[in-house]
């Protein structure tokens, strides 16, 4: 078409100026009014002129439409634009349709829009899209501008995606894809092809190797929160459209499909790129597909459901391949394409056709995976559903039974509170499939009594829709009801006192939860269950369990089993339990337990006791509901705390041993929130004025009794000489007494006094109790003087908050007392008396004690007098006073008190943000201190510089990130937001430079004061940046800080320096600084620094560094400089950045000959620690450059001489630079474990190598070097064994070493007069399991006594590293001695499923399976994880610890009580094993572990210590104040007991083959136990809440003995000796037990 052509070249070369809009200026407003004003217009023109002035129309709109974005338009100028150009291109005119459909004009509106769309993404922009879609179409009358228009529009999308294009218009750019792909305007092979001409694919990458890149890029972008959604979006539909062509060219209608085969690989590829795009994929991927192509969801999520459960082979599987698995099987249950795992078999396939049915198993096993992620996701999975109302499958419960007790015990916080929050959707769900199967049932009971000769009325939908039947919905209402009343006995079980902390407060927050969940679907707001209340209050077991929970160690405990108790109504708290020989009500067993609690209380003194205590008679006031009682309780209180503080004043010594006062006044402050809500008369209100006027009596009396402990200098070690002769009195019980006194009566009148902050009451329905204002003045009075005067930090800190509120409240105080006047000169009163401190008071070592919380307190006020600014500049003229040390002895400084309070004011949440404008000229000002001559002047002023950091910066970060400093894209300090600190920062480094940088008369203690001064303002330019407007300066001053003198300067020099070099070529720039280094030590020193601290930088930020670049540069401009030569320390720091170029991303390798030049080694000023730093980097080095060269040459080709230099310079210094000798040892794993990623060897590793390494290892462990060398010699030795064992090689014996070097290793290390430190012991029984296994390896399963006697004393070595009283080292290295055992005696095919054929049938490894056990229940849970995976190689389960630990007790006992007759060792077997399993259920393990074998005559085993000794022992209370905690709070004896008698009781105890001495010991040690225990129940009083069996101790005996008694019962025959005897004493002690109010825990075991 020559003419479109011609009018395009015209149209195209209309210059966009004035010249088309000069013609337009006469026109009026009218025309521009909208888009059909000014098409009309147009249409108005002649016919020839029509086309250029379109053009001048479009220039006129498109710049409207740009200054309309500009200035953030509605969008209106945009609409009118686009339909304008739309009617163009409707138009009847041929040229004006002509000219719409030009390729200028699109392409400029395909840039307006990218352009304005990323800024601003209005909804008048879609209008362009729609009309781009239709220039690229068939719609175009010139095909030629369609194709140009199509192609760049494509080249320029792709080239977004692809990071090619030279602006990233991203959001834009992805949101016109998704228009394109939507209106299928562009195919999937268009972006293929364009794609592969943009980025290289490789030729091997398949058909969908160009697809499988874009997606990558795709996933690139979903980093950016704001365009995940639009790369979602585009991800979607190329799924879509690839799953179409992949089904289309399957063979058969069962194809997977796309998605499902290689989509899924896909995404889990992105997500092991990046972890943190789960939730992106699965929102913005996974939910379009799910909810628009069933199909293919379908398919997708069988693939995922069919990969089968998790076992040892499979723990390659990553934790984010697993967390994808779980989110959409999990997205597929909420959108009904996923059911629960259920017992039933679907009755066709019809059934099963639109649904995938999750498989228990696996299911199972992502419920007990270490993963703590893997595991949430799988109990959300479980519990999640479509509807609320949908019932769970009886798997579904039996899973939820089968976990629960482990998630409820894990470690991990934030994992438990997340599956809370999950128990809240299970017990809603639960309650609502309840409520609707109920209603059901009422319906159809309802139909059956009608008429059946009525027709049958059409039933309504709804949840009950859903159940077919009166059968289907009682079998829903009795499964459903019976795991809740599962669930309720659950959480009572976990309440046990032997439980530990996580049990507790998870049970108590989930029973939280379960009473103040509804019942109906769609229920919201507060909620009361009164049912599952019944059911709590009812059982005497439960209210007890709470009760004793008041008095646990932790104090979320208390609460919320305080809490849950105060929920109960007064109906409620006024009915009987269900108990057959105690039916009092709830009120009457708190009346029972609260002198108890407070007896307890007064006896220990401890805190949470004296709390306990008091949360009872809280408790106890809000249940007697009624005030005159309330008021009669809180006075009572008040009587026996006078008799109290009466002795304190008397005899303070033993009024703290006897008398504790703080527990009477926390019941004060649990009480008085119950009187305070109420409203009272006027006479009421006189009983409430008299217990104000004595509770502050008491605090004051109180305080007049302690003040001289807590006001003493030093309060921790303060102990008056006439206290020193009482019986259990020390200093720490005098100060622990003193600090509860007044913190406990501070909170105590804070709350008081709070009441003034209430609403006035109307009077028709009473008064507020609020306090006299004459109460209120002298207990801001009191504060105040407290504070002035205290020095011990507690204290004080519970003080300020008190008087805080009182300065608060005297800006309200005529809202409560109208008449009231002075409350302005009140609060100008206290800080008057403030200022007379600051300069009054003497500096303590406390500094200024309660002075700053005084300020703080006082302008927390926020009054308009003092004003904020008024006492600011107040403390800024007094820390400014300067003083010399001529004019003072350091005892009365002003000084101190102002910085120490302006810090205060930066520190506090209240204030900080008034403080924002005073920061800058406050740096000035403690900068200036740094200066002073005092001492405490200057650490002041240092403690101020950092809270003022604290406050630009932030607190929130990790050390690390503190340390690394700024990454040289975040903005961490806005300049200009404070536009006056770079000029501070600037004065600062200017004043410090002549100090620092020349030689002064003050030496190196004024140099270190200017020191001091600097480093501030070098940290705020290395952590947040330097301001660009300043950054020549600042490069300036702190590169003259490489010269100085100090090294520490140096170095922070050097790291804040780094800072300016992160970006453009830093190699050219940090080249400036070795300007004037050429003679200059120091500097040359601070230059390397620089260089060493930006590559190390670099490297953290991902960043490649050309290492030959690096090293070219240095061996050209430093090596040369005589300061390099004369120098040993900066020869160790050039060495030193040598060493770190391998890590940045280097793979050349620098020979030691050609970076160090020869230089005199033998000058005597050269220092001893500069030598051994160069030989440390020298030593690094040489173990570099020999694995670097092999990683270079290959195994075989690099000369032998390279290792036997390494070798030679290892041995030649173990004796005399121990220093080096370790930092090589350290080196060389990581070095050759390069090599082999290098050169791909992990999987067989170098053979020329490894032995010479093997034999390194140990050779240096038989020198008798230094321990820590040694132990790190056998650490690499223990990992290299590890590495050669876990993989399959043809040349194990030549790699490992002999049986014989293993005895002669053992040897030296245990010789005597052997050094051996805590290291090197650790280091042993870490590297034993590997050398054990490398001997079971080498040996075999023969016969082989050597190896029995071995494998023995290994058990006992590493069961004796377990125990309790071990630090956490020891422990831990034992642990992963089992680790290495275990998966190194058995090769990688002998594991799993084969462990059972692998491991002999033989009890020697018994002593090693039960240290195993113990690892698998100890304390902390790093060892636990790291037993776990060493319990998963032996039974072929992948499991969480306490998962593991059940597993590995079947595994026992399926292999040590199940086996052929023809096994030669049977009764032995048998006996060992029944032996193990007895001391495992009575709590006594250390009998087994016997170094050799049982003798086969053998008729008695060691005697058991009797149940009654224990107990004797379990009932000597510890009352001490501070009494020594449990090391192991994990392990909990009756879970213990159980879970041994459950699963391998019977198989080892109760069989006629096991031996009659251990059957004959467990009888006797059970029925002297009860007879006990029936004793001291006849002896003791009744038991009740608080009673002898609560103490944990007491309680485990009791229940290990009852529950040995029930396993005999129910286990042993009728003729078995013993058993009849033990049946009697249990049901005697059922029948005393509940006469007596034995614990009911222990009664439901008797029953069991």
């Amino acid at each position: 078409m020559p003419k479109t052509v011609h009018m395009e070249a015209q149209i195209g070369n209309v210059p966009v100026d004035r010249a088309n809009n000069r013609d337009l200026t006469g026109l009026s407003p009218e025309v521009f009014e909208n888009a059909n004003t000014v098409t009309k217009w147009l249409m108005s023109q002649p016919q020839e002129s029509r086309v250029d002035t379109a053009q001048a129309l479009f220039e006129k709109l498109i710049h409207d439409a740009s200054s309309s974005r500009q200035s953030h338009g509605n969008g209106h100028d945009c609409v009118k634009l686009c339909s304008f150009v739309q009617q163009c291109i409707k138009s009847t005119d041929l040229a004006v349709k002509q000219w719409a459909f030009t390729e200028p004009l699109s392409r400029k509106l395909f840039h307006f829009y990218l352009e304005w769309y990323e800024h601003d993404p209005h909804r008048a922009l879609r209008l362009i899209l729609d009309i781009l879609v239709t220039a690229c179409s068939a719609a175009n009358p010139s095909p030629e501008a369609a194709k140009l228009l199509k192609d760049h529009i494509l080249n320029t999308l792709v080239s977004i995606v692809a990071r090619t294009s030279v602006t990233q218009l991203t959001k834009s750019g992805l949101q016109c894809l998704d228009h394109f792909l939507s209106k299928q305007a562009i195919t999937l092979d268009e972006i293929k092809d364009q794609y592969t001409r943009i980025q290289t694919v490789p030729d091997d990458a398949g058909e969908y190797g160009a697809w499988r890149s874009f997606i990558n890029e795709l996933f690139s972008w979903m980093e950016l929160s704001y365009v995940s959604p639009l790369a979602g979006k585009v991800i979607v539909h190329i799924f879509r459209e690839l799953e179409k062509a992949f089904l289309k060219n399957g063979s058969s209608d069962s194809s997977p499909g796309f998605v499902a085969q290689l989509g899924q690989s896909w995404l889990q590829d992105g997500l092991e790129r990046n972890p943190d795009l789960l939730d992106d994929i699965k929102n913005h991927v996974l939910v379009p597909i799910f909810k628009h192509d069933k199909p293919a969801a379908l398919r997708l999520l069988s693939a995922l459901n069919s990969q089968g459960s998790l076992s040892v082979v499979s723990q390659e599987l990553t934790d984010q391949t697993l967390l994808f698995r779980l989110a959409a099987l999990e997205l597929g249950k909420k959108t009904g394409l996923v059911e629960e795992p259920s017992r039933e078999s679907p009755d066709s396939e019809d059934q099963v056709a639109d649904r995938v049915i999750l498989q228990g198993a696996a299911l199972s096993s992502f419920l007990a995976h270490p993963s703590l992620s893997v595991r949430a996701s799988a109990f959300s999975l479980l519990v999640s559903s479509q509807a609320t109302t949908k019932p769970f499958s009886q798997v579904a419960f039996d899973l939820l039974k089968k976990h629960l007790p482990a998630f409820h015990a894990d470690y991990d916080a934030k994992l438990r509170n997340e599956v809370l929050g999950l128990s809240k959707s299970l017990v809603r769900r639960v309650k609502n499939v309840i409520t609707v199967s109920q209603r059901s049932l009422a319906n159809f009971a309802s139909q059956e009594a009608q008429n059946t000769s009525k027709p049958a009325t059409k039933r309504k939908l709804g949840p009950e829709a859903a159940l077919k039947d009166e059968a289907e919905a009682k079998q829903i209402l009795d499964s459903h009801e019976a795991f809740l009343a599962w669930y309720i006995s659950f959480l009572k079980s976990e309440l046990a006192p032997t439980a530990s902390y996580q049990r507790h407060i998870t049970a108590l927050k989930a029973a939280l939860l379960t009473l103040k969940i509804g019942k109906h679907a769609g229920a919201t707001g507060d909620f009361f269950d009164v049912e599952v209340a019944q059911v709590i209050s009812s059982d005497y077991t439960w209210i007890r369990l709470l009760l004793d929970l008041l008095m646990d160690p932790f104090d979320d405990v208390r609460e919320s089993s305080s809490t849950l108790l105060s929920l109960f109504p007064s109906e409620i708290v006024n009915s009987p339990t269900n108990s057959p020989h105690y039916s009092a009500t709830l009120l009457e067993i708190l009346r029972e337990f609260c002198p108890r609690a407070q007896a307890l209380a007064d006896r220990t003194g401890r805190a949470d006791h004296g709390d306990g205590a008091a949360r009872s008679q809280g408790l106890l006031c809000g249940w007697l509901n009624d005030q005159e009682r309330q008021i009669g309780l809180v006075s009572s209180i008040l009587d026996g705390l006078e008799t109290k503080i009466f002795k304190a004043e008397n005899d303070l010594g033993h009024a703290v041993v006897e008398k504790p006062v703080h527990p009477d006044f926390a019941a004060l402050s649990y009480a008085w929130p119950v009187l305070a809500k109420s409203t009272y008369s006027d006479s009421e209100l006189e009983a409430i004025n008299k217990i104000h006027t004595r509770i502050f009596a008491y605090s004051q009396r109180i305080w007049s009794a302690v003040e001289h402990v807590l006001c003493d200098d030093s309060p921790e070690g303060h102990l008056p000489e006439e206290m020193e002769e009482i019986d259990g009195l020390d200093t720490k019980d005098l100060l622990s007494y003193s600090f509860r006194a007044v913190h406990e009566s501070s909170n105590l009148l804070r709350l008081i006094v709070g009441t003034l902050g209430q609403t006035p009451a109307n009077d028709a329905t009473g008064r507020v109790p609020y306090p006299p204002l004459d109460v209120f003045k002298r207990v801001g009075n009191l504060t105040f003087e407290q504070l002035s005067k205290l020095r011990h930090r507690g204290a004080f800190s519970t003080v300020s908050l008190t008087f805080t509120t009182c300065c608060q409240l005297t800006q309200k105080l005529q809202n409560v007392y109208p008449d009231t006047t002075g409350s302005d000169s009140l609060l100008r009163d206290w800080y008057q008396g403030t200022l007379d401190c600051i300069m009054t008071q003497a500096s303590t070592t406390r500094r200024s004690a309660g002075i700053p919380s005084l300020i703080a307190a006082v302008l927390a006020a926020g009054a308009q007098s003092p004003s904020f600014s008024e006492v600011f500049h107040t403390l800024e003229d007094i820390a400014k006073k300067e003083v010399t040390m001529a004019e003072t002895d350091g005892s009365n400084l002003p000084q101190v008190h102002a910085l120490n309070s302006l810090r205060e004011i930066f520190r506090s949440s209240l204030l900080s943000k008034k403080a924002e404008g005073f920061l800058a000229t406050t740096l000035q000002l403690a900068a200036t201190s740094l200066k002073s001559e005092v001492w405490a002047i200057r650490n002041c002023g240092l403690l101020l510089l950092r809270s003022l950091i604290d406050s630009l910066l932030g607190t929130g970060e990790s050390k690390s990130v503190i340390e690394s400093g700024w990454d040289g894209v975040s903005i961490r300090i806005s300049y200009n937001k404070y536009p006056t600190l770079p000029g501070v920062i600037l004065g600062l480094l200017k004043s410090a430079d002549t100090s620092i940088l020349t030689e002064t008369t003050g030496g190196i203690n004024s140099n270190s004061a200017a020191a001091e001064a600097v480093f501030p303002a070098l940290d705020i330019i290395r952590r947040a940046g330097p301001p660009e407007e300043n950054r020549e300066e600042l490069w300036g001053h702190i590169t003259a800080y490489l010269g100085s003198r100090i090294w520490h300067v140096r170095e922070i020099a050097a790291r804040t320096l780094c800072s300016f070099l992160l970006r453009g070529n830093w190699l050219t720039s940090v080249g400036q600084l070795l300007r004037g280094a050429e003679e200059d030590v120091n500097r040359l020193h601070g230059f390397l620094l620089t260089v060493r601290f930006v590559l190390e930088r670099k490297v953290q930020l991902g960043e490649g560094v050309d290492g030959f670049e690096v090293e070219q540069f240095l061996t050209a401009e430093v090596s040369v400089l005589p300061a390099f030569k004369a120098c040993p320390i900066v020869q160790a720091a050039y060495l030193e950045i040598f060493n770190l170029l391998p890590n940045s991303g280097s793979g050349d390798v620098f020979p030691l000959e050609d970076v160090l030049p020869s230089t005199d080694q033998e000058q005597e000023h050269h220092l001893a620690l500069a030598k051994s730093l160069l030989r440390t980097e020298e030593g690094i080095k040489l173990v570099k450059d020999t694995a670097g060269t092999r990683a270079l040459t290959g195994p075989g080709r690099a000369s032998s001489n390279d290792f036997a230099k390494m070798r030679k310079y290892l041995l030649d210094i173990l004796t005399t630079d121990t220093n080096t000798a370790c930092k090589m040892l350290e080196v060389m794993p990581k070095a050759w474990d390069k090599v082999q990623r290098t050169r791909m060897e992990a999987v067989n590793l170098v053979d020329d190598i490894t032995p010479q390494l093997v034999g390194l290892y140990a050779e240096v462990v038989h020198r008798h070097a230094a321990p820590e060398v040694r132990a790190q010699a056998l650490l690499n030795l223990g990992s290299l064994v590890d590495k050669i064992l876990l993989v399959t090689h043809r040349r194990l014996q030549e790699n490992l070493p002999s049986a014989e070097e293993l005895d002669r290793l053992w040897t030296s290390l245990l010789r005597k007069g052997e050094i051996i430190n805590p290291m090197l012991a650790c280091a042993i029984i870490k590297a034993s399991g590997s050398l054990m296994a490398a001997a079971v390896r080498l040996t075999g399963e023969g016969d082989d006594d050597k190896l029995e006697k071995r494998l023995r004393n290994w058990g006992v070595l590493i069961a004796d590293s377990l125990d309790v009283e071990n630090t956490f080292d020891t422990r831990f290295a034992a642990a992963e001695a089992l680790k290495s055992f275990f998966l190194g005696s058995s090769s990688s095919q002998q594991r799993g499923t084969d462990a059972l054929k692998y491991w002999a049938s033989s009890p020697k490894y018994l002593p090693i399976f039960s240290a195993l056990y113990d690892s698998l229940i100890d304390d902390d849970d790093e060892v636990r994880e790291v037993a776990s995976s060493a319990a998963s190689a032996l039974t072929g389960r992948y499991m969480v610890a306490p998962e593991a630990a059940g597993n590995l007790v079947t595994f026992l006992n399926d292999k040590f009580s199940h086996h052929d007759d023809n096994n030669n060792n049977k009764a032995q077997q048998e006996e060992e094993f029944a032996r193990y399993v007895l001391c495992r259920v009575v709590g006594q393990p250390g009998h087994l572990l016997s170094l050799t074998p049982l003798s086969k005559t053998a008729k008695k085993i060691e005697k058991l210590t009797p149940a009654k000794s224990i107990l004797q022992k379990a009932l000597d209370f510890d009352d001490a104040l501070f009494a020594a905690e449990e090391q192991n709070l994990f392990i909990d004896e009756v879970r213990e007991t159980m879970r041994w008698r459950d699963r391998a009781f019977s198989s080892a105890l109760a069989t006629t083959t096991a031996s009659e001495a251990s059957r004959n010991g467990l009888v006797e040690w059970t029925q002297q136990g009860l007879e006990y225990i029936l004793s001291l129940a006849a002896e003791k009083e009744e038991d009740g809440p608080l009673g002898w069996t609560s103490d944990q101790h007491v309680f485990a005996v009791c229940a290990r003995v009852i529950l040995c008694a029930g396993a005999i019962v129910s286990s042993f025959g009728d003729t078995d000796s013993g058993r009849r005897e033990v049946g009697e004493l249990l049901e005697k002690f059922m029948v005393v037990g509940e006469r007596m109010r034995v614990h009911g825990s222990l009664l439901e075991m008797a029953r069991l």
